[in-house]
């Protein structure tokens, strides 16, 4: 199942055109609902669907939904859906930020902390602000980023599978470069 990450990683930055850009990104929230545990309380019941939810202006032109269309995780139907604020957003367990978004107001992670929400934006600064995982470009491959003390403060557990993956983990203590 890991070497569904290793496409995403090998692409090259002169390729990352604003499509392919997410297409690799919607293949890693995809990826993401496979390796990342929520609370019981996340869900309003045991076979409630996993919501992708994107924040503001939806960037990844049907990608998202071509990623996730028939998609089950943990025996959850996912769906994507848009929300226009963060109070709309909060409950949905995966929130990704776009980046224009999260610049303009980043009191947005304030509003989405606590409920069990995996959130996801387009930097590494908003992994540092408070975000979960922040998608970034390094050596010309979409990679992300991993905040710890996020991630256990919205009640989540992320493999150590996944997190192996990770270009960088901020937090807890197993921070590593």
């Amino acid at each position: 199942m890991l070497a569904a990450w290793l496409p995403a990683r090998a692409l090259h930055a002169q390729a990352l055109g604003g499509t392919l850009e997410y297409q690799v990104k919607a293949a890693y929230l995809l990826n993401f609902t496979r390796y990342v545990e929520w609370p019981e309380q996340a869900f309003t019941s045991p076979t409630a669907p996993i919501d992708i939810c994107v924040l503001g202006t939806d960037p990844f032109g049907g990608a998202l939904e071509q990623a996730v269309a028939g998609r089950v995780t943990r025996g959850r139907p996912l769906i994507v859906q848009v929300k226009r604020s963060a109070a709309e957003a909060r409950y949905c367990p995966v929130v990704f930020v776009p980046g224009a978004l999260w610049r303009r107001n980043p009191g947005l992670l304030e509003q989405l902390r606590g409920h069990g929400v995996l959130t996801v934006g387009e930097s590494e600064a908003f992994a540092k602000a408070g975000g979960i995982i922040g998608f970034v470009i390094e050596d010309g491959s979409v990679r992300f980023v991993v905040n710890l003390d996020a991630r256990d403060g919205a009640g989540l557990r992320i493999s150590s599978r996944m997190l192996a993956l990770a270009a960088h983990l901020y937090g807890g203590e197993r921070e590593r470069p």
